[in-house]
């Protein structure tokens, strides 16, 4: 059996996705901070904010699988390398 992963190079992955969810999430929360504090105030910025608010959940979930789903599974990759190997 070849081993075809460096499992450092999977661990510096996995950290650059808790990176990019992190800041997906910081997006999402000046996005709506903006909005919020533009002093639009009446039925269509409501309706425009739900829509924001459905499509950033959507978002979210992303966020929420960059920073946990996968680096996890990168890391147990990683470490069953690690063991391959010795």
């Amino acid at each position: 059996m070849s081993v075809n992963a460096d499992p450092d190079k999977l661990r510096e992955l996995a950290k650059k996705l808790k990176r990019s969810g992190e800041q997906i999430e910081q997006m999402q929360r000046q996005a709506l901070g903006a909005l919020r504090s533009s002093g639009w105030n009446d039925r269509e910025r409501q309706r425009f904010e739900a829509a924001l608010s459905r499509d950033l959940k959507s978002a979210a979930a992303i966020a929420h699988k960059l920073r946990g789903e996968y680096p996890q599974a990168l890391e147990r990759k990683a470490r069953a390398l690690d063991e391959f190997r010795r």
